[in-house]
């Protein structure tokens, strides 16, 4: 059906009647209806997201008119919503429509009759005009004045928000997070929409606020600006940012004074929002400090631990002789140098700290441990991640968890049940990837090991630090009192791999040399200069090159960058790489396609994935909403599209509020691959990524790949990147903690 003819107006809203759809939403929720305005009376064809809605029912589209060269003139809509009836007929249409439960079209004329004209609005006003109808019992009449106060008040707060210029994507997460309270929240606590949901800042949360007449020197703005700052630098590892550094960033971001800044944090301290601590800067001087109180109460308790720790008596070597002895008859050979020395202090000290790079023999140590305590030991297996944690399974013989596992968080009540209260029950944990450990997770583990369950921390302490806040393992190795064997010999079956050659030449400041043409070999660098032939040169060795190698180009094959954004971030790269290796997939939500490879970017310990997980989107479900749901309008929509992915041998269905976690995944960031390991590995190199481009980035992406790594891009940065050894240095105070309390332990060193 056409649209009506062509005027000067052009709306960006419409409510109206939905006449019928000319193409039913599919499983992506586009749709295609044909809306009568109520206002004017114009028939529109309407195009866009239109999840849920009912022929008959009456509904508010937002967006802009679009002129079709085929089509001609059209309402292309960007958000979409039931919207309350005005009419007789509209609120019968409405009440048969199935938004009230047990509502049908005999009740529904007896409604419509018994409230006569402004149906809607008496009903609202006076709900006593319902009582004595015939038909609607008391659940029925609480269900219709639910359903109408929730339609209402998604109506004003979608239209207060719609006139702020939001956006729709950001006006949908609104209303889908706080209901019936959206108008309130945004009007009287702006800024909880910046801790509340993910992608919102405090510049988007302060328009808000503005918008609200929030006074831009209140203390609840200033105090939201420091929650920012601190956000931003725990993202950014600090767990005890300098407290000048603080106060200047929340005087750029409020746009402040410094005094009036200072004065800010000063409230903060004195009212605990923030801990004042000091910390040491890289000269060794005492600098002032604040730190979120999780944070600070988290290295306080992993200094603790390890003092107290530092005390535990050592098993006399000729008790760990026959053991040690034991473990290389089951090996098969003799444990030499760093790899005995190891293996011996694991049985003896209550913590001891492995590092090593590939090659070295870290899952030796693993496996001489586990054969020297035998079989029958109760020895706990774990690591950060799922990935790792199922690499150390192999390795081991025995099962390993992820350490959320390990711990059993319990995400309704966001904390981990093992603890000292329920304290693991093991003679010793081994934990993996020890690098990525942060510090929360540091402090929660050690909590759950009593007396006298022994820890060993196996990792790369050249590899990049944890994702989360903190610097564990490098102020656990800056501290005399902690036990630590550092593998520095490659063996033997390792001599072979250039990778392996590759990563240590980087780790020691030499640019790595790549395999000649026709040499075969495991590793490669390719030249390229801009970015346009780097991006096609990866392409091609993806979609070419490696799948003539054996490599499956999706499963097998990830690339690696080292930024988000720009023409070689992750975005950009895994656009291209999609479009190459999955152009025709099946259209899901929100525009992926079946076949798509794609990362979990934040732990969802409801669907049992965690940040990093690597999955491939399979189809869409549906889930019907329940009878509350329905009754009360929860969620917009009438039911709710569900995307099935598949997560290894697992198939998880993520709603729309989930999918925020999700990003393609032909491309992602090294610090998102710790953890993992990949058959084949690529990555683009170029000056244009500036300060990322550090030894240890470079080091930590060559030691992601098992069987073949290719950098692709310019000489001159694969030598800046190797050049620079000094990594983003992180503000803790768990050295300082660490060095202070081991000076009131007697027998500190062991």
């Amino acid at each position: 059906m056409q649209a009506s003819a062509p005027t000067d107006t052009q709306p960006n809203q419409i409510c109206g009647r939905l006449r019928k759809f000319v193409f039913t939403p599919g499983d992506n929720g586009f749709g295609v209806a044909v809306v009568e305005d109520e206002e004017s009376g114009r028939i529109w064809t309407a195009r866009g997201p239109l999840w849920g809605l009912l022929e008959g029912e009456t509904v508010h589209l937002w967006g802009r008119v679009e002129e079709d060269p085929k089509w001609g003139r059209r309402f292309r809509v960007d958000s979409a919503q039931p919207a309350l009836p005005s009419g007789p007929h509209a609120l019968e249409r409405w009440l048969r429509s199935g938004r009230v439960p047990g509502i049908g079209e005999v009740v529904a004329k007896r409604v419509v009759e018994a409230a006569g004209p402004g149906g809607v609005a008496k009903i609202r006003s006076n709900p006593g005009v319902l009582l004595g109808i015939s038909g609607l019992t008391g659940p029925k009449r609480r269900a219709l004045f639910e359903a109408i106060a929730a339609i209402d008040a998604h109506q004003e707060a979608a239209l207060f928000l719609h006139g702020l210029e939001l956006g729709p994507a950001l006006v949908q997460k609104i209303l889908r997070r706080y209901g019936q309270d959206a108008l309130r929240v945004v009007r009287q606590r702006p800024f909880s929409l910046a801790t509340d949901l993910a992608g919102v800042g405090f510049r988007t949360a302060d328009r808000l606020a503005q918008a609200v007449g929030v006074a831009s020197d209140s203390p609840e703005r200033l105090q939201a600006a420091i929650a920012h700052v601190m956000h931003e630098l725990s993202n950014h590892g600090h767990t005890a940012p300098p407290r000048d550094q603080v106060q200047a960033m929340v005087a750029a971001l409020a746009e402040v004074t410094d005094e009036r800044a200072a004065q800010a944090v000063a409230q903060s301290v004195a009212a605990k929002d923030l801990i004042g601590v000091y910390i040491d800067d890289p000269q060794g001087d005492r600098v002032e400090a604040v730190a979120l109180p999780s944070l600070d109460a988290a290295e306080r308790a992993i200094a603790a631990w390890i003092a107290a720790r530092s005390q535990g008596a050592m098993d006399h070597e000729t008790a760990v002789n026959p053991k040690i002895a034991a473990a290389e008859q089951a090996l098969g050979f003799a444990l030499q140098g760093g790899q005995r020395q190891a293996v011996a202090q694991a049985l003896q000290t209550p913590l001891l700290v492995v590092t090593g790079g590939p090659g070295t023999g870290k899952t030796t140590i693993l496996r001489g441990v586990l054969a020297a305590l035998g079989s029958d030991a109760n020895v706990l297996l774990a690591a950060p991640t799922g990935r790792a944690a199922r690499r150390m399974a192999e390795a081991g013989g025995r099962e390993a968890k992820t350490l959320h596992r390990l711990l059993e968080y319990d995400p309704h009540q966001q904390k981990f049940t093992r603890d000292a209260s329920r304290p693991l029950e093991a003679e010793l944990v081994v934990v993996d990837e020890a690098s990525m450990i942060d510090a929360p997770l540091a402090a929660a583990l050690l909590a759950a090991l009593p007396e006298p369950t022994r820890l060993l921390l196996v990792g790369d302490a050249d590899q990049l630090p944890s994702v989360g806040p903190g610097a564990f393992l490098a102020d656990l190795l800056a501290s005399p009192q902690v036990g630590r064997v550092r593998l520095t010999e490659v063996h033997r079956q390792s001599e072979a791999s250039r990778i392996v050659t590759a990563a240590h030449q980087v780790l020691h400041g030499h640019v790595p040399q790549g395999s000649g043409r026709g040499e075969g070999g495991d590793f490669f660098v390719i030249p390229r200069q801009t970015t346009e032939e780097i991006a096609e040169t990866l392409v091609e060795i993806v979609r070419d090159r490696l799948p003539r190698q054996g490599f499956d180009p999706i499963a097998d094959v990830q690339v690696l960058a080292p930024v988000h954004r720009g023409p070689l971030g992750t975005q950009a790269l895994s656009e291209r790489l999609r479009e190459a290796l999955n152009p025709h997939g099946a259209q899901t939500l929100r525009g992926l396609r079946v076949g798509d490879k794609l990362i979990q970017t934040r732990n969802d310990y409801d669907l049992e994935v965690f940040n990093g997980d690597i999955g491939t989107v399979i189809g869409v479900a549906h889930r019907e909403p329940t009878a509350a749901q329905s009754a009360s309008q929860a969620l917009p929509f009438a039911t709710e599209p569900l995307l099935r992915v598949r997560f290894g041998a697992r198939e998880v269905q993520v709603g729309q509020a989930q999918l925020d976690s999700l990003e393609l995944a032909y491309a992602v960031t090294v610090h998102k691959a710790q953890g993992s390991e990949y058959p084949a590995v690529v990555v683009p190199v170029h000056l244009g990524q500036h300060v990322m481009l550090q030894r240890n980035l470079l080091y930590t992406a060559l030691t992601r790949a098992k069987r073949f790594a290719v950098l692709v891009g310019q000489p001159a940065a694969i030598a800046r990147a190797v050049a620079n050894a000094a990594p983003l240095a992180r503000s803790t105070q768990l050295r300082r903690l660490l060095r202070e309390l081991s000076m009131k332990v007697e027998g500190a060193a062991w």
